[in-house]
């Protein structure tokens, strides 16, 4: 039996019930959870970042979690989730229904156009960060320099509020 690996995943939402198809997104993960029980942050409002302007404030929240397999075989997974919550193409980071993210699949790297691991750009991002460390705060994830608290400490406001 293949080994599991930790892994954390991006949750937003900014267009419908976000609340709602949030919780509908964790629980639809839980079943991926091979290596103990799912974690969830608490949900945190921020404003969109990037994209079209006057988009609606996103609902982000982090899922941490053990899972085998591979990576490309999770986004698969995730990508589906949200086809089935109605995501429907549109313009990057435009506004979303739901919005999954694979942050991170252990020590394992990936650099096609299909997927990039680590994320390249979670430690950048306070709307990821701010649920990080409210889940764990002395989580220190793979591949980064320090902790998620440290690496929060040097995003510049706005900082997410929390829900």
């Amino acid at each position: 039996m293949p080994s599991c690996e930790p892994v954390a995943i991006a949750l937003g939402s900014n267009l419908g019930n976000s609340l709602a198809t949030l919780t509908w997104a964790v629980s639809a993960l839980q079943p991926m959870a091979e290596g103990g029980p799912l974690r969830c942050s608490p949900w945190f409002r921020s404003a969109a970042v990037g994209g079209p302007p006057n988009q609606p404030d996103y609902i982000n929240g982090v899922a941490l979690l053990h899972c085998s397999g591979s990576p490309m075989g999770l986004l698969q997974r995730l990508q589906a989730l949200e086809r089935q919550a109605g995501r429907q193409p549109g313009p990057r980071w435009g506004p979303r229904v739901l919005d999954l993210d694979l942050l991170w699949f252990g020590q394992r790297r990936s650099a096609t156009p299909e997927l990039r691991l680590p994320h390249p750009r979670w430690q950048q991002r306070s709307f990821v960060l701010a649920p990080l460390v409210a889940l764990d705060p002395q989580l220190a994830a793979p591949h980064a320099p320090c902790s998620c608290r440290e690496l929060l400490r040097n995003c510049a406001p706005p900082y997410p509020q929390l829900l």
